[in-house]
């Protein structure tokens, strides 16, 4: 029988190695490692980077049918969460424990809008001045033109929130 070695080949048919290293190019010996990077954020900055004072984390005991909705596809839902409220957040799935770490306002607008997204797999949405967080901007969008502002299966609002957020 042959070798049970697995071959890693990328799409072109190429070996997954360095295609600098493929060409022959290699770095000078003379050349020490450290000479070739620029420094690191954290010693450019003269320091680790500092949490908030009021630094903290909040979690959330969600479904499984949440759960799958807060992640979104390949993540994105999650991401963009984690994003637009600038916190970081972690999805325990084996669990069903969303955990949001951040400042308060972060922590505060993640819950809001990881709320937000559950509370759509159920039903209409209803967004009011309470929930305004100072990241807030309402459009009144009349009935024959929603269709329009959503586009087919929501694409033209996706397209318009990639642009914006």
């Amino acid at each position: 029988m042959g070798s049970s070695r697995k071959s890693s080949r990328s799409a072109s048919g190429r070996g997954s190695h360095s295609r600098s290293r493929d060409r022959g190019q290699r770095r000078s010996a003379s050349r020490k490692r450290d000479d070739s990077r620029s420094p690191s954020r954290s010693r450019a900055e003269g320091g680790r980077h500092q949490k908030p004072e009021d630094y903290g984390v909040d979690t959330i005991k969600i479904s499984d049918d949440d759960a799958a909705f807060i992640l979104g596809k390949g993540g994105k839902t999650k991401e963009k969460v984690a994003r637009v409220s600038e916190a970081d957040i972690e999805l325990f799935e084996r669990d069903l424990i969303l955990e949001i770490r951040g400042s308060k306002l972060q922590r505060r607008r993640a819950k809001k809008y990881a709320e937000g997204v559950m509370a759509q797999r159920t039903g209409p949405v209803s967004i009011t001045d309470s929930f305004d967080d100072g990241d807030l901007t309402m459009l009144y969008v009349p009935q024959e033109a929603v269709g329009f502002v959503t586009g087919r299966a929501g694409n033209f609002l996706r397209a318009i929130e990639e642009e914006w957020c």
